[in-house]
C-alpha cells in the first residue's frame, strides 16, 4: 500500500463515523467528478480530431485541382462550394472545442495545440 493512502486511512481511523461518512462521500464523489471529466475530456478529443471522411476528402482535392484548371461545371463548383463550407465548420468547430478543453486544463489553447501536436492554421 502506498505509504501516503496509508497515512491517509491511519487518520480515518481517527474520525468519528459521522465524519467517515462524510469523507467516504466527499472521495466518492470526488472520483466522479474525474471520471466525468475524463469522459468529457475524451469527448472533446474525439471532436477536435473529427474531420472529412477520406471519400470527400479526396473529391475536395480533385475538384480544387479542376478549378485551379478553370474544368469545373456549375454542379462542381456548387459540390466544391458544399465541401468547402463543411471543412470551414470543422476548423470553426475545432477551435471551439479546443477553447473548451484549454479551460478545462486551464491552458491557453496554443499550448493545448502544441501538446496535441496541432499546427497553426496559416492564413
Amino acid at each position: 500500500m502506498n505509504t501516503s493512502i496509508g497515512s491517509l486511512i491511519r487518520k480515518a481511523e481517527g474520525l468519528d463515523n459521522r465524519s467517515l461518512d462524510a469523507l467516504i462521500t466527499d472521495m466518492i464523489s470526488l472520483r466522479v467528478r474525474r471520471s466525468r471529466s475524463q469522459t468529457n475530456e475524451a469527448g472533446l478529443l474525439a471532436k477536435i480530431n473529427k474531420g472529412l471522411p477520406i471519400e470527400q476528402v479526396q473529391r475536395l482535392r480533385m475538384l480544387n485541382e479542376k478549378r485551379q484548371k478553370g474544368e469545373l461545371d456549375d454542379s462542381e463548383r456548387a459540390e466544391l462550394q458544399m465541401l468547402v463550407e463543411k471543412t470551414e465548420n470543422l476548423a470553426v468547430g475545432r477551435l471551439k472545442y479546443l477553447t473548451l478543453l484549454a479551460r478545462q486544463r486551464a491552458i491557453p489553447v496554443r499550448e493545448l495545440m502544441n501538446q496535441l501536436g496541432i499546427g497553426a492554421v496559416n492564413g
